[in-house]
């Protein structure tokens, strides 16, 4: 693949550096507060906000759309760190992403994806800085990837820190093309609604859509969730802009039995 470099470079807030964490750790024991501390002492008046630590063990793909929906939401100057990592303690790189004016410090094993499929492209480096003491095998987000948070947070320049590459890992998912007839839907949000990859600007020009899901006729789309009856399935462009499948007042993963990768199937005139 090809990398292009953005002309937005990322710069820290030198006064109050935000820094995002999104984790599959969940919050029942101390990993989270370690990788807090590791980046805290790096950069001490940093504000760490918690996007989420609930992501599915190990599932990258929700963790890409969670890292998404952060680095589009915060905007230039923020840090965000993501660790979701089933490969940890291999000889998996390191990146740091500047994308948006953000900088991304994760994993390479397409945690990336989305945020670079929809916002990018940026410039990748592949991380070269080593602390000077033992590092886990199992715990990089503490040893590794938050103090390179806190430093850039801190003021470092990614240059320091990392070397270009152009050959990250990216997964196989992608906003559908124009004009869409089919996307392939994936499963992300608390409230266990289905988001595919049909971005509202790709039907903007077209009337009467209806939406099916496997051989599920969801029917007409619908404006808002208070357009459904409580515990009906409807069809919806969400906050993020991409069409999503919902039940109103549950869960449509639940109830329709959805699975990461259905076939939603678009009719329009």
């Amino acid at each position: 693949m090809s990398v292009f470099y953005t002309s937005m470079s990322y710069k820290p807030n030198s006064a109050h550096p935000i820094v995002t964490l999104t984790t599959d750790f969940g919050l029942s024991d101390a990993y989270v507060a370690a990788m807090k501390g590791a980046i805290l002492r790096e950069s001490p008046n940093a504000v760490l906000v918690d996007v989420t630590h609930r992501v599915p063990p190990g599932d990258v793909l929700c963790g890409s759309i969670s890292l998404e929906r952060a680095v589009d939401g915060f905007g230039a100057g923020a840090v965000h760190l993501a660790v979701v990592d089933p490969g940890v303690g291999s000889d998996r790189r390191i990146l740091l992403v500047e994308i948006c004016g953000s900088i991304v410090v994760c994993p390479d094993n397409g945690l990336i994806t989305w945020a670079w499929r929809r916002l990018g492209p940026g410039k990748i480096s592949k991380l070269i800085w080593k602390p000077s003491g033992k590092v886990s095998d199992t715990f990089h987000g503490r040893d590794l990837m938050g103090p390179v948070a806190g430093m850039l947070a801190a003021g470092k320049k990614p240059r320091e820190l990392s070397r270009v590459i152009h050959d990250p890992i990216l997964l196989d998912v992608a906003p559908a093309k124009r004009p869409v007839k089919l996307g392939d839907a994936h499963e992300a949000g608390v409230h266990r609604h289905l988001t595919t990859n049909v971005a509202s600007d790709s039907l903007k020009s077209v009337r009467n859509v209806s939406v099916k899901i496997g051989r599920r006729n969801i029917g007409r789309m619908k404006r808002t969730y208070a357009d459904a009856a409580p515990g009906k399935a409807l069809a919806l462009f969400g906050s993020a802009g991409l069409l999503e499948i919902a039940v109103r007042d549950g869960s449509a993963a639940e109830k329709l039995r959805l699975r990461v990768g259905d076939a939603v199937t678009i009719d329009h005139r």
